[in-house]
């Protein structure tokens, strides 16, 4: 079995971030002000995190096997980056700024639903905690969508900022109960087993009833292969 070294090489890249981000915010202090190109390069570093945390966690799920919705995250992740940096240093006249921002919002909300769809998919392992996934997936775009039409449209109404506020609430809400459902519904079926492999007289089981402690150094991992 080969390493895969994507998830540790976007743990590094994340720590670098924000390294760099407290860095930055550490001279300024020191240099007794925080300018406002301070305050971009913060910005677009934390731009990168949040893409970059994006397009990793499309990946994995495009590893889970829900291909459509790991790449369209994957690919979402980029897109959202080039619509927000220019907003965050207004590389464009002073009157375009009110238009950079609306699509830079707009591409930040767009891919936290695919945040929230994607990263509820690869906590969801049973059936009641998947179908809890697309349910937050579900709402977030209905959120979304009225936050983006808010957004352009310039909307004011009440009724329509409490409807964007309760979809949102609801999307958090289900998406922190993923892990307690899918939890709950291990837990109830303990005694199941799964024949995940088998060589000879030998089977890999995955079961809730025995467990294997190895006692594994970081990084390692478990195989099964064939005596030399």
């Amino acid at each position: 079995m080969s390493r895969r070294p994507a998830p540790r090489t976007a743990w590094l890249g994340a720590a670098a971030i924000l390294v760099v981000a407290a860095l930055v915010a550490l001279a300024a202090v020191l240099r007794g002000d925080f300018s406002e190109t301070d305050g971009r390069i913060l910005g677009t570093l934390a731009l990168v995190l949040y893409a970059g945390g994006a397009l990793f966690v499309g990946l994995s799920v495009v590893e889970r096997g829900r291909a459509v919705v790991g790449w369209s995250l994957a690919g979402g992740a980029p897109i959202c980056f080039l619509l927000a940096l220019p907003a965050i240093w207004s590389v464009f006249d002073e009157s375009d700024s009110d238009k950079l921002w609306e699509w830079a919002w707009s591409g930040v909300l767009a891919l936290l639903a695919g945040l929230l769809l994607g990263s509820a998919m690869l906590l969801a392992r049973t059936n009641g905690s998947q179908l809890l996934a697309l349910a937050t997936g579900t709402i977030a775009a209905l959120a979304t969508t009225l936050s983006i039409a808010a957004i352009w449209k310039g909307t004011e109404s009440d009724v329509w900022l409490q409807a964007i506020a309760a979809l949102w609430i609801l999307a958090v809400l289900c998406f922190a109960l993923v892990p307690v459902v899918d939890r709950f519904g291990r837990s109830g079926s303990a005694s199941g087993e799964r024949v995940l492999a088998t060589l000879g007289d030998v089977e890999l089981v995955a079961t809730h009833a025995g467990s294997v402690d190895p006692n594994l150094a970081p990084g390692e991992r478990l195989l099964l292969r064939r005596r030399a």
